[in-house]
């Protein structure tokens, strides 16, 4: 294996890892809230970016599936913790 081709893969290692990075410091600040939080904001600012003419996007899911799938979660996780404080 070349030198390229070893560095090339430890870049696209540490993208996967800066990804797990990122999600791990979101859920230590928001602790039990995390999908809440989280699903709240991916849903914001996919319509954001929708609302600004981006219609590639590099989640799992395509437009306007992802963004429909996270305002889903977020509005079953409002429903499941408004039922837990009643």
């Amino acid at each position: 294996m070349s030198q390229y081709e070893r560095e090339r893969q430890g870049r696209e290692f540490e993208g996967y890892a800066f990804t797990f990075c990122k999600a791990a410091f979101l859920v230590l600040i928001f602790q039990k809230y995390s999908l809440l939080a989280l699903s709240g904001l991916a849903t914001l600012f996919y319509v954001l970016a929708s609302a600004r003419g981006v219609t590639e996007w590099r989640c799992w899911a395509k437009p306007p599936w992802v963004t429909l799938f996270w305002a889903a979660v977020f509005v079953w996780q409002c429903w499941r913790l408004w039922h837990r404080l009643i």
